[in-house]
C-alpha cells in the first residue's frame, strides 16, 4: 500500500507543478499579443518564464528577442549574452558546445508530463540565438563580439555534423518483459502516428542543425577581413546548405553594397493532441506536441529601387522544416516517456483496485483516490508545446549595388502586396538590412558591417510599441 500512496503522492504533486507552468493558451495568447497588440502580454510570459527553474532558457531567449524587436539591442544583448556564453566551453581549437545543452532524446522523465523537464534549446534555436546576438553586436558597434558569436553559430553545425550526422541517435525501446515489449509497441505505434504527420514538411531539410545563412554571415566577415581564404570555406558551407545563397557571395559593381534579410512570419505553434493507445485491455490517452500547419512555401520577395525591380530574394532559411524535424527526430523519445507514464498510472490503478488494508472502507478511498488522480490528470495534463515563438517560418537573403545618388530601396512581398521603403545611411562598408515581417507589422534595422566603433545601426519602424 505504501507504494500505491508514494506513486499517488508523487504524480500528483508533478501534476500540480506543471500546471503553473506555461500552458498552450498562455502561448496562444502571447503570439496574438505580438502579432496584433503592443507586446506587453509577451513580455510578462517571457520574464515569468525567465525567472521559472525549467522554462529559463527558453525565457530569457524569448525575452531577448522582444527586446530585439524593440530596438533594445543593448538589452537585448544582456540577456542573450550569459545564456549563450553557458552553453560553450573555450579551447584552443575554439567553441564546443557543451554535452547536453542540446535538446534531444531525454531518457529520463516525470510521472507528471514533459513540461516538468528542464527546456534545452533545440539546435535550431540555439543558432538563431547566436545570430541574433552577432546583430545585436553589430547594432552596438561590437564587431568583433558579432564574429565571435558567428564563429561559435558555425562551430555548433560543425559539431553536430560531427557527431551525429545526419541522423540523431534513437532511444532504446525497454524489452525486459512482456509489459515492457508492449509498452515498446505502444510508443512505436504513437512515433510512427505523429512522424508520419510531420514528415511532409520535416523532410524538406536533412538535419535541424544546418543554417546556410549563418555560414555566410560568418563569410561576410571574413571577407571584410581580407580572411578570403576562409571567407570562400564559409561561402562553400552556405552553398552546401542552400545553393542557391552562393551568387549572393560576390559583393555587386556599380554602387553601395546592400544585403538585405527578409524574416518571414512567424513559426508555426506546436499544438497538444491526446492519442488514444492500447493499454491491459482499456485505452489511455497520451499526450503529444505536434505541428499541423501544412507546408508553408516561402513568398516572392522583390528589391526595388526607383520603382524598378532591383534584386530578388532567396529564400535561404526553411525555419518551418527545420522546426518539423527538430520534433520528428525526437518525438521517439517523447512517446517512450509519455508510453512509460501511462503505464505507470494504469499499474497503479490497478494494484489500488486489488488492494487489502483489512479495512473496506480505506480499501475504496485507495481506489478511488488513484482512479480520480488519473481521470483528472488525462484532463490537466498536457502534451510539452514549448517552443521559439518569435523566430521567422522562412528567411530570405537578397544582395544589390545601390546606385550612386539612390538612398532608399523598397522590399515588397509580392504574395500579400506588402512593401516596406528603408532609408540607407550614408557612408562605406556593406550596409545589411534586416527587415522581421508578422503578417503587417515590421521591425527595420539597418546596420553597417565593419569595424569597431560608434554603434551603426538606424532603427526605421517597430514591431512593437516600446
Amino acid at each position: 500500500m505504501r507504494t500505491v500512496l508514494q506513486t499517488v503522492a508523487i504524480v500528483v504533486l508533478g501534476g500540480i507543478l506543471c500546471g503553473c507552468r506555461t500552458s498552450y493558451q498562455e502561448a496562444v495568447a502571447a503570439r496574438q499579443d505580438v502579432m496584433f497588440g503592443t507586446g506587453q502580454i509577451a513580455l510578462d510570459r517571457a520574464t515569468a518564464m525567465a525567472n521559472s527553474t525549467v522554462n529559463k532558457k527558453l525565457g530569457n531567449f524569448e525575452l531577448a528577442r522582444l527586446k530585439m524587436l524593440r530596438g533594445d539591442f543593448a538589452g537585448s544583448s544582456a540577456t542573450f549574452g550569459p545564456q549563450l556564453d553557458a552553453l560553450f566551453d573555450e579551447t584552443n581549437e575554439g567553441p564546443v558546445l557543451k554535452k547536453g545543452q542540446i535538446a534531444g532524446n531525454i531518457l529520463a522523465g516525470t510521472l507528471a508530463d514533459d513540461r516538468a523537464i528542464p527546456y534545452e534549446l533545440p539546435a535550431f534555436e540555439l543558432l538563431f540565438g547566436l545570430q541574433y546576438q552577432a546583430v545585436n553586436s553589430l547594432a552596438l558597434g561590437q564587431h568583433d563580439n558579432a564574429r565571435v558569436y558567428l564563429r561559435r553559430a558555425t562551430a555548433v553545425q560543425e559539431q553536430l555534423k560531427e557527431e551525429y550526422g545526419s541522423e540523431p541517435e534513437a532511444d532504446a525501446q525497454p524489452q525486459d518483459d512482456e509489459k515492457a515489449a508492449a509498452n515498446a509497441q505502444n510508443a512505436s505505434t504513437a512515433s510512427t502516428q505523429i512522424t508520419e504527420r510531420l514528415a511532409p514538411v520535416a523532410d524538406m531539410v536533412r538535419a535541424s542543425y544546418e543554417n546556410s545563412l549563418a555560414w555566410y554571415l560568418m563569410g561576410l566577415f571574413l571577407s571584410k577581413e581580407n580572411d578570403e581564404s576562409n571567407a570562400s570555406i564559409a561561402y562553400r558551407e552556405a552553398g552546401r546548405i542552400c545553393p542557391d545563397i552562393l551568387p549572393l557571395c560576390a559583393a555587386p559593381a556599380g554602387g553601395q553594397d546592400v544585403i538585405v534579410v527578409y524574416e518571414e512570419n512567424l513559426i508555426d505553434m506546436r499544438e497538444p493532441i491526446k492519442i488514444p493507445l492500447p493499454f491491459g485491455g482499456t485505452l489511455w490517452s497520451v499526450d503529444f506536441p505536434v505541428y499541423s500547419a501544412p507546408p508553408y512555401p516561402p513568398s516572392p520577395i522583390a528589391v526595388e529601387v526607383g520603382g524598378a525591380q532591383a534584386a530578388t530574394c532567396v529564400p535561404v532559411v526553411n525555419v518551418q522544416a527545420l522546426a518539423y524535424r527538430d520534433l520528428k527526430d525526437r518525438v521517439p523519445g517523447i512517446a517512450t516517456r509519455n508510453v512509460t507514464r501511462a503505464a505507470v498510472k494504469i499499474a497503479a490503478q490497478q494494484v489500488a483496485n486489488h488492494i487489502d488494508t483489512g479495512n473496506g472502507i480505506a480499501n475504496l478511498a485507495i481506489m478511488l483516490g488513484v482512479l480520480a488522480y488519473n481521470i483528472t490528470s488525462t484532463v490537466i495534463n498536457e502534451a510539452d508545446t514549448r517552443a521559439w515563438q518569435t523566430v521567422p517560418e522562412h528567411v530570405h537573403l537578397g544582395r544589390l549595388a545601390l546606385p550612386a545618388g539612390k538612398d532608399r530601396l523598397t522590399v515588397r512581398n509580392a504574395r500579400t502586396g506588402r512593401a516596406c521603403e528603408v532609408a540607407v545611411p550614408p557612408g562605406g562598408g556593406t550596409k545589411l538590412v534586416w527587415i522581421t515581417d508578422v503578417r503587417g507589422f515590421a521591425t527595420v534595422t539597418v546596420l553597417t558591417v565593419g569595424a569597431n566603433g560608434a554603434p551603426t545601426w538606424s532603427r526605421i519602424t517597430s514591431l512593437l510599441n516600446p
